[in-house]
């Protein structure tokens, strides 16, 4: 693996001066669009390729330059010693309309109080309670799988995902109106991603007539916003603690107050939007990718008999699925849900050697940094043994981002590993899975980064 504590270079290696320059801009890029078709047509290769024309490179989103941080040294600098220096990309001003304002798009002060209120709703004991839904629904929906069958296994996963965490939202998962409002709003967030891309959007900003462009239509949200109303009401007159995550936002409190009616609706729609496509998109690509490895198959299977022994798996059984943890953790450097983060500079700031104004837009790439051929030996070939098994759970910092870094990781990290782990366990233990054609999966390129469709035959595994 590359040393990132080496110093920075310019081209052709020369090293890095003290005096700001400036970053080159991409080829490619077209007039009133700049580089957005380019994205839109591949985007991870677009975002891949980028690291051959510097360490920072200049793109532009429709009018709006944006900075693409391409090498791992100044994604240290990003997170870490100029972490103050930056807040959330600008871009995420618009996505607050599907959105709302929760940890995701929330900025400066209010993110941070509010993720010190959230915290107490992770906690090991929380998740440990959490854990026991996760494997009886993810065993409820793998037996329902026949063997012999074939099944698209996106949907599956998707509908799992979203039964869990509902469960582990509410006491009562079942409210009609809740179902409804949940899925009316999952039907457009898929596209936030696009609008943040979009450069009749930064054209919009500027001129906000622009032919075409159309906002985002708040109507999902306001009615998910109303029905979770509805049900906090309910728990603020019942004052008691259910054991679920709504219970433990409301039970929330410190030095700074604890969250109102309208954060707790905000942290609800963070945590619908984190529980479904992140942990969904995970779990289908683990999938793909063992249904095409026997050998990946027979060492989970040898793990799973040999811990679980023939019962259910359980949050106690986590520490000893070593493999397993290895498997994930495999499938998330070649497939990270968050493939593309954003920053924006609070005040003048040099990173890599680039001198940004107080506005200026920068972008990293997971994505593109889990496959750099500098960081990642054979970076496209999928081998869990690149994890030792004393570090898979403390894969190295900056260099792999699945769920983000710094003051942004993602504060369930821990409740999407424990649902992972017990899902993958559930789908696997009884049955091995192959690949039901040849047609190549496809990836999905939105908010997360999903495949597009999964099909899998599961065949009953010898006794």
């Amino acid at each position: 693996m590359r040393n990132i504590d080496a110093p920075l270079t310019g081209g052709q290696g020369r090293p890095r001066t003290d005096a700001p320059v400036r970053a080159p801009v991409a080829p490619g890029r077209m007039p009133l669009v700049g580089h957005a078709p380019r994205m839109r047509r591949d985007a991870l290769r677009f975002v891949s390729g980028l690291r051959h024309h510097g360490p920072m490179t200049k793109i532009y989103i429709g009018p709006r330059p944006v900075h693409i941080v391409n090498a791992p040294e100044v994604v240290r600098e990003l997170l870490t010693a100029h972490a103050r220096s930056f807040d959330k990309g600008g871009m995420f001003d618009a996505l607050r309309i599907p959105l709302g304002d929760g940890l995701i798009t929330a900025a400066g002060d209010r993110h941070l109080c509010h993720r010190r209120l959230m915290q107490p709703a992770f906690h090991h004991d929380r998740i440990a309670r959490y854990a026991r839904v996760m494997s009886e629904r993810s065993l409820a929906r793998s037996a329902a799988w026949e063997p012999g069958t074939t099944l698209d296994l996106v949907p599956e996963i998707h509908r799992l995902t979203l039964d869990i965490l509902l469960r582990t939202l509410f006491a009562d998962p079942h409210d009609p109106d809740l179902h409804t409002a949940v899925k009316g709003w999952l039907s457009v967030k898929y596209h936030s991603m696009r609008l943040a891309l979009s450069p009749l959007h930064a054209w919009a900003e500027r001129l906000p007539l622009v032919p075409g462009w159309r906002p985002p239509d708040p109507g999902p949200l306001r009615r998910l916003v109303a029905v979770q109303r509805r049900i906090i009401e309910t728990y603020r007159a019942d004052g008691r603690d259910r054991g679920d995550l709504l219970s433990m936002l409301l039970l929330t409190g410190g030095p700074q107050g604890s969250l109102t009616d309208a954060e707790v609706t905000d942290e609800l729609i963070t945590l619908f939007l984190a529980g479904t496509g992140t942990v969904s998109a995970s779990l289908a690509w683990t999938l793909y990718e063992i249904s095409r490895r026997p050998e990946v198959q027979r060492r989970l299977h040898e793990e799973l008999d040999t811990v679980l022994a023939g019962r259910p798996p359980g949050f106690e059984d986590l520490p000893a699925l070593v493999y397993t943890r290895q498997v994930l953790a495999e499938t998330l450097r070649l497939h990270p849900p968050s493939w593309l983060l954003m920053r924006r500079a609070a005040q003048p700031v040099t990173l890599g050697g680039v001198r940004l104004s107080p506005g200026a837009e920068v972008f990293f790439s997971p994505y593109a940094l889990h496959r750099d051929p500098q960081l990642y030996e054979n970076p496209e070939h999928f081998d869990p043994g690149r994890w030792p098994p004393d570090a898979a759970a403390k894969a190295p910092r900056h260099t792999y981002l699945p769920f983000g870094a710094g003051s942004r990781l993602c504060i369930g990290e821990d409740f999407a590993w424990t649902e992972l782990t017990l899902a993958l366990a559930a789908f696997t233990t009884r049955r091995s899975l192959t690949p039901a054609d040849t047609t190549p999966v496809r990836p999905l390129v939105g908010t997360v980064l999903r495949p597009d469709r999964l099909l899998l035959t599961a065949r009953p595994r010898p006794n």
